[in-house]
């Protein structure tokens, strides 16, 4: 591509409509400007839509902008979706290091593939001097991992879906400027910047809980209501304030040692006590579990009861107080903010 091409493609970029939203993404999650960003480029839409925008906001003085891909190895075909990383990173000016894994096979492979990648990324940012790595986790995402957190009964926290930034490790910081806008917008995007991209044969499946509910069961909501994936990703927002609003409320509750006094509960509703419970054995109980913990925080009853923690360890609700005894195999209790933060 001669270089006046590549300027204006870069300038299209710019001044596509969605480049405000991703630069509105940028501002919400506290991206300096100016600041050096290394966008995570796996060469799918998503990442091809995001790498653009950051070029375009590159031009304009926004932010600097360089890309990394993570080959995980673990397709055959994962070589071409790291050539189309590569080559669209080219197209837009934008210098591509890719860092290749060796994953071994078994159990967790899909979560240990996950922290690598993020492990790798964290990596390739310090080496491009960049203290922030852009993904392009969108809308549909969002959605996603708050209906799964809703089946699972996650709470506040987990319907609050994935922060739009978070600490990635190494002083970087892992930002999401893409939340608000859905899947097929980014796509419409590339096609309208003329990029190509690769498709992920694993996102057409719908035999694991996130497939399901990707090719299921937010196409049957959408057929109910246009546009339910962005409103579930502003509402994550809300959710997400309340969940820190709520947190610090039932954090103003704890004694010295870290308990919570059932006199602080006294004519709580079951809920209050519950992220209490949460509060002090982040996911270690189950849903059920926690409930009942949390009844039992608040029924009045002087006879002591024990919920066991998975990992070990016990939550004590006793006639005086909540408080988690590590008796056993367990560790300290959580630290509130660390079981919060997801994703």
């Amino acid at each position: 591509m001669s270089g006046a091409a590549r300027d204006a493609l870069v300038l299209a970029a710019g001044r596509h409509p969605l480049a405000r939203e991703v630069e509105a993404g940028l501002d919400r999650a506290r991206v300096e400007r100016g600041a050096r960003v290394l966008v995570a480029a796996s060469g799918g839409a998503d990442s091809t839509a995001l790498l653009a925008f950051a070029a375009g906001l590159a031009a304009r003085g926004r932010i600097e902008v360089a890309a990394g891909h993570v080959d995980h190895a673990l397709r055959a075909e994962s070589a071409l979706d790291r050539d189309a990383a590569v080559a669209s990173a080219a197209r837009l000016g934008v210098g591509c290091a890719v860092r290749t894994l060796s994953l071994a096979p078994g159990s967790g492979l899909p979560a240990r593939a996950r922290e690598a990648r993020y492990h790798a990324l964290a990596e390739l940012a310090c080496e491009a001097g960049c203290g922030t790595v852009l993904v392009a986790h969108h809308a549909d995402d969002q959605a996603e991992t708050m209906l799964l957190a809703l089946a699972r009964g996650a709470g506040l926290a987990g319907l609050g879906g994935m922060p739009s930034r978070r600490p990635l490790g190494d002083g970087v910081a892992l930002v999401r400027p893409c939340l608000r806008i859905a899947r097929a917008a980014l796509r419409a995007a590339c096609a309208d910047l003329g990029l190509a991209w690769r498709e992920d044969p694993g996102n057409a499946r719908d035999d694991s809980p996130r497939g399901r509910v990707r090719h299921v069961v937010l196409p049957a909501l959408e057929a109910v209501s246009t546009g339910v994936a962005e409103r579930a990703a502003r509402t994550a927002e809300l959710l997400r304030v309340g969940d820190a609003l709520l947190g610090a409320h039932v954090e103003g509750m704890r004694a010295p040692d870290g308990s919570v006094p059932r006199a602080a509960l006294r004519g709580a509703p079951a809920a209050l006590a519950a992220t209490a419970v949460w509060m002090l054995t982040g996911d270690a109980l189950d849903d059920a579990a926690r409930w009942q913990a949390a009844e039992a925080a608040i029924d009045g009853s002087t006879e002591p009861r024990r919920f066991p923690l998975a990992g070990g360890g016990v939550l004590r609700v006793d006639a005086h107080a909540l408080r988690v005894d590590p008796q056993g195999a367990g560790a300290a209790p959580p630290d509130s903010d660390a079981a919060r933060q997801r994703s």
